[in-house]
């Protein structure tokens, strides 16, 4: 008997300091299984600190003695954000008209810590099937990085698939690469550009949590590879959150507000709700019922009371915040959870002898 679904996917969204929580989830089913996340999912989509992650979940390992394992146990990226996420959002000084005109952090901790996370491992030697997203603002085109070479389209008008030539920490870079808070990210390619560059930014912008563009991607890498049509009920999908937004914007508060005032909560509105949108509308189209069950949707609210919705808030008080919020998601889905890692247990064990992969 076979794997009852043809393709596994993984997708985490963005949200900054807050990716600590879908890394906990994903702590928790390595655990419960005994087995690497690269393992059990053949597509793995992240943005932002989704992005990050699926990165860091499909790194090969750097000792070349080791085939086909990751670098990273998810249990080693949730101690990463705890270790470095004061060093990545490194504050500006505080209360000077430069906050307005300014990107709020200088990039360089967020450099030297990727770069340590991700050394010169290339987009294309993933493990595992990447797709991460990111905007460039000149092409005013998405641009996905994606690890599979039958994917690429580097010149196309509407958008773009890059990579061969590309590492895991340029793509960690562009797609985490929030306005306001970080500068665009500029890549040098040989791709056709006016000005032989990509200028990119958060793939947040229009794609906080991938898992729509996940399963399309995966139904046209599998079209491209079998020659048949993927159906929802052959896929897989988990879809892991990093916390949706309670705070309120009253009307009779923001009705006067101009470009400064709205900047950042309007950019908290587009990340949360394309987030929220996108697991509405799946939770409805995929098959969700008994046995049938095949999408998995992790999240949990979020209090903006100190801060703790920020995406740069990495104070070790805020940090032990989510670290209790992420405890407190796997303590109300454990069952939940539970089913889901024995599935994959499952799965993985047929999975892995099936010609097709």
């Amino acid at each position: 008997m076979g794997a009852k679904f043809k393709r596994r996917i993984l997708s985490i969204d963005g949200g900054g300091i807050r990716g600590i929580i879908p890394a906990m989830v994903l702590n928790y089913i390595e655990e419960r299984t005994g087995k690497r996340i690269a393992t059990m999912f053949d597509f793995i989509a992240g943005t932002s600190t989704g992005g990050l992650l699926a990165l860091g979940l499909t790194r090969k390992n750097s000792d070349s003695s080791i085939n086909n394992e990751p670098e990273y146990t998810a249990a080693e990226l949730v101690n990463f954000y705890s270790k470095y996420g004061q060093k990545i959002f490194n504050e500006n000084v505080p209360g000077t008209f430069d906050d307005l005109v300014q990107p709020t952090h200088n990039p360089k901790g967020k450099e030297e810590v990727l770069k340590a996370l991700l050394g010169e491992a290339k987009v294309e030697d993933a493990l595992r099937e990447i797709f991460i997203p990111s905007y460039d603002i000149e092409l005013r085109a998405p641009i996905f990085f994606t690890s599979n070479r039958a994917a690429e389209q580097p010149d196309s008008f509407d958008g773009r698939k890059i990579c061969r030539g590309f590492t895991m920490f340029e793509a960690a870079m562009a797609t985490s690469a929030a306005p306001t808070f970080f500068p665009p990210y500029q890549i040098e390619t040989g791709h056709h550009t006016d000005e032989g560059y990509y200028a990119l930014v958060d793939g947040g912008v229009f794609a906080n949590n991938p898992s729509s563009l996940a399963i399309m991607e995966a139904m046209i890498s599998y079209k491209r590879k079998t020659g048949e049509e993927l159906q929802r009920n052959d896929i897989l999908v988990v879809s892991l959150g990093t916390g949706s937004l309670t705070k309120k914007y009253k009307y009779r508060d923001v009705k006067n507000w101009g470009q400064i005032k709205w900047a950042l909560p309007l950019l908290n509105v587009v990340f949360d709700g394309q987030s929220e949108s996108v697991a509405f509308q799946l939770n409805q189209l995929m098959v969700t019922q008994g046995e049938n069950r095949n999408y998995y949707r992790f999240q949990l609210q979020l209090s903006s009371e100190n801060g703790h919705d920020q995406i740069d808030n990495a104070s070790p008080s805020n940090i032990k915040h989510l670290e209790d919020r992420g405890k407190k998601l796997i303590e109300h889905r454990q069952e939940s959870l539970d089913k889901l890692c024995k599935l994959l247990k499952d799965e993985t064990e047929l999975y892995s002898n099936q010609p097709d992969r």
